[in-house]
């Protein structure tokens, strides 16, 4: 699967594909660990997984090459969500 940010194209494999378009759905709003585990996985891991933060990351190092700003916030202790340009 691809997206694109800016003229940059990015490879994505399914489950990164799926949540940047979910968190792109819902540009600047908060979205739960709970509520994305479910839209992406069907079932919350719970609190100790890492699934989620580890999706994050992948998504991040993709979204973000060189000097690109951060577009995928952390809201601590609540969830995640993408930055309107």
């Amino acid at each position: 699967r691809r997206a694109w940010r800016g003229d940059r194209e990015m490879e994505l494999t399914k489950t990164e594909f799926d949540l940047l378009e979910l968190l792109a759905r819902n540009t600047g709003v908060v979205l739960s660990h709970s509520s994305i585990y479910d839209a992406i996985w069907g079932y919350d891991f719970g609190p100790d997984s890492k699934a989620l933060a580890v999706y994050i990351g992948y998504l991040r190092r993709k979204t973000e090459e060189g000097n690109e700003s951060r577009i995928i916030q952390t809201v601590r202790g609540v969830g995640y969500s993408l930055r309107a340009s």
